[in-house]
C-alpha cells in the first residue's frame, strides 16, 4: 500500500512538473512575441524603420494650366498718378518696423497708405503686390518702384493694392531717383494673362444692374 501511494505521488509530481514546464514555455513565447511587437512598433513610431503600411504620397507635376498665372497690366495703360493709388503695406519678414519705413517711402511719392501691419505668413521674394482687376494699373506702377517685385491678382472689387514685403526687399528709392516714366506705358511681363478691367466703379455698376432689372 505504501509503495502504491508513493508511486501515485511520484506520478502526480511528474505531471505537475510537465504542466509547469508547458506553461512556462507558452508564457515565454507569448511574452517574447509581445516584446518583439512592442520593439517593432517603437521603431516604426520613431521612424527607425519604415512602416509596412505607409505609402509614399505623390502628386502630379504642375501643368501650365494649373500654375498660377501673372495678370497683365491694362493694355497700353500709362502709370497711375501716385496720388490716386491707395496701398496697404505688410511686413512678411522678421525685420521690425519694415512696413512702417516702406509705407513712409511710398508716401513720399504721394501714395495714400491705408494701413501698415505684419503679414500673417512669410515671403522670401522681394515683394508681392496684390490687387484686384481695378487695381492692376496701380499695382504695376508701384512695381516699378520695387524692382524684382511680382504682381498677383485676387478677387477684390476696389483699386486698393497690398504691398507684401519679402526677405529680399531692401528699400523704396528716393523720389529724386523716381524710376517711373509717366509717359511710358506699363510693360506686360512675359507670359502674363490678360485681365478684363471693369470700366466703372462697383457702386455705379451695381446701380446700373438694378436699373437694368427695373
Amino acid at each position: 500500500m505504501t509503495t502504491d501511494l508513493a508511486e501515485a505521488e511520484r506520478r502526480r509530481a511528474a505531471r505537475r512538473r510537465r504542466l509547469q514546464q508547458r506553461q512556462t514555455l507558452i508564457f515565454g513565447i507569448l511574452i517574447t512575441a509581445l516584446l518583439a511587437v512592442l520593439l517593432v512598433s517603437a521603431a516604426v513610431w520613431g521612424r527607425v524603420i519604415p512602416s509596412p503600411f505607409a505609402r509614399p504620397f505623390s502628386s502630379p507635376e504642375p501643368t501650365d494650366a494649373a500654375s498660377a498665372s501673372v495678370p497683365c497690366p491694362p493694355a497700353n495703360a500709362l502709370p497711375a498718378p501716385f496720388g490716386e493709388i491707395t496701398a496697404n503695406v505688410y511686413n512678411a519678414t522678421d525685420q521690425s518696423g519694415l512696413a512702417a519705413r516702406t509705407a513712409g517711402g511710398l508716401a513720399q511719392y504721394g501714395i495714400v497708405i491705408s494701413q501698415e501691419a505684419n503679414y500673417g505668413g512669410s515671403f522670401e521674394g522681394v515683394a508681392n503686390i496684390v490687387s484686384g482687376a481695378r487695381g492692376l494699373q496701380a499695382a504695376y506702377t508701384v512695381a516699378q518702384l520695387i524692382p524684382g517685385s511680382t504682381v498677383t491678382l485676387d478677387g477684390r472689387e476696389d483699386a486698393t493694392i497690398d504691398v507684401v514685403l519679402g526677405g529680399a526687399f531692401s528699400e523704396i528709392p528716393e523720389p529724386e531717383s523716381n524710376p517711373v516714366d509717366p509717359e511710358e506705358p506699363l510693360a506686360p511681363p512675359p507670359g502674363c494673362t490678360p485681365v478684363t478691367v471693369p470700366s466703372d466703379d462697383p457702386v455705379d455698376e451695381a446701380a446700373d444692374e438694378e436699373a437694368a432689372e427695373d
